[in-house]
């Protein structure tokens, strides 16, 4: 008689995830009772069989959020050095979470537990293990792009502690003229508009509406390698195509050698090219390719692009981006019978 004991094996995210290992004990050659225990062991213990305690061991930092509204130069900077340090910790639990993960896939197809398994139930175990790891490598890209953001701020901050104070006080010539020149743009407000803006002018909004997960394109509009799909996204203009891995990545819809819209040329080898002069740019916005002069280290704004649940989202803030991405599917209990995107243009060309 043969008898299996487990215990529910759900790695967790963001947590000390757990991993199983199977001990053994045989009692009589024949007939006897071969008990296999699952046995529960964290993270900490599989850093320590496998030599990695210094990479992954690392103290949790924490929440922490600035205590005055307003911060100054250095103040920010400290924020911005935590912002790091906690990217750099979700990193290493972003990857021990995988490790741990693919040490579950080994088992699964380990012969000895194979005996005591239907196929359908192995098939469904991977069936699992491999949702879990797309969602692992999903943690870790957003994880790549939080870390990204971060160090652009710091770097930007260092820029600003590190330049000098060469501003002069305004004289009084200067005050008058800026002064005169302000009331001649008020005058200038006040005038009646000859021209019809059928839309309205767009109305200020809170910067802060950019730090947020936003669903801009279908997947399935970007099925072909070649496809670009632009967009418009807070009065910037953006183009989303499929760099070589074949993930989507958003970059800023303008060349940087003479400001040609990129989405008029091709995608090539999984970078954009600009229908002007050629030059070509990769998801992350890195100029890769430019004919007929010398390489130079170029680049375009991006924005951090990634694929769920059948659409394709950006992130268009200065803040590093979330670690999860809103879910858009129904709730349990209820299905999608149809979806219909709609499109009307009027005279003037533009679409709604």
């Amino acid at each position: 008689m043969n008898t299996v004991a487990s215990l529910p094996l759900a790695p967790r995210l963001l947590i000390k995830p757990s991993l199983a290992c199977f001990s053994r004990k045989d009692v009589g050659r024949y007939g006897g009772i071969k008990v296999y225990a699952v046995l529960r062991e964290d993270g900490a213990e599989f850093a320590r069989n496998n030599n990695l305690e210094a990479l992954f061991q690392v103290d949790d930092p924490g929440p922490r959020a600035p205590v005055k509204k307003f911060l100054d130069v250095n103040e920010a900077l400290e924020v911005v050095r935590f912002d790091i340090q906690y990217c750099d910790w979700r990193a290493r639990q972003d990857l021990l979470t995988i490790m741990l993960l693919h040490s579950k896939v080994v088992e699964v197809l380990n012969p000895l537990a194979r005996e005591f398994k239907s196929i359908g139930t192995l098939r469904k175990e991977l069936a699992e293990l491999q949702q879990e790891l797309e969602k692992a490598h999903n943690q870790v890209h957003l994880s790549e792009a939080r870390v990204s953001s971060a160090l652009d701020k710091l770097a930007h901050m260092e820029t600003l502690v590190s330049a000098p104070s060469t501003a002069e006080p305004p004289t009084s010539s200067s005050l008058s003229a800026t002064a005169s020149s302000t009331a001649r743009v008020r005058a200038k407000n006040k005038q009646p508009r000859r021209r019809l803006d059928v839309s309205g002018p767009v109305k200020p909004y809170n910067p802060s509406l950019k730090n947020f997960w936003y669903p801009v394109a279908f997947s399935s509009d970007l099925k072909a390698p070649d496809t670009m799909v632009p967009i418009d996204c807070f009065e910037e203009q953006w183009v989303i195509f499929r760099g070589k891995d074949g993930r989507p990545g958003c970059v800023q819809n303008t060349c940087a050698h003479r400001a040609c819209p990129l989405h008029l040329g091709s995608v090539n080898e999984g970078r954009i090219q600009c229908p002007y002069h050629g030059w070509e740019y990769s998801t992350d916005g890195k100029c890769e390719k430019m004919p007929s002069t010398k390489m130079l280290d170029v680049r375009i704004q991006s924005l951090p692009c990634f694929e769920q649940e059948g659409m394709v989202w950006i992130w268009p803030g200065d803040d590093p981006p979330k670690a999860t991405i809103p879910s858009l599917l129904p709730p349990s209990g209820f299905t999608v019978h149809a979806e219909c995107s709609l499109y009307l243009a009027d005279s003037d060309g533009a679409t709604s």
